[in-house]
């Protein structure tokens, strides 16, 4: 029962940092966005920034449902 408890809980912990992660692409994907608009060229700490979250976005989501396949097994 322990382990569950600690699964749902780290599984609610990737949730919450991968809705922070999304926030802060969202931005970067504004000011990207606004640079193709405006036929400029984008920053490249935007497009840094836009991948650098992107890809840790990934690594939470694989973890995530890593966890999540864990849960379901124990169920």
């Amino acid at each position: 029962m322990s382990l569950r408890k600690d699964l749902a809980k780290e599984i609610n912990i990737l949730e919450m940092e991968m809705r922070e992660l999304e926030s802060k692409r969202s931005r970067s994907m504004a000011a990207l966005m606004e640079a193709l608009v405006s036929k400029r060229e984008p920053e490249e700490t935007e497009l840094r920034f836009f991948r650098q979250f992107s890809a840790e976005i990934e690594v939470k989501r694989e973890k995530l449902i890593e966890l999540t396949e864990q849960l379901k097994n124990l169920i």
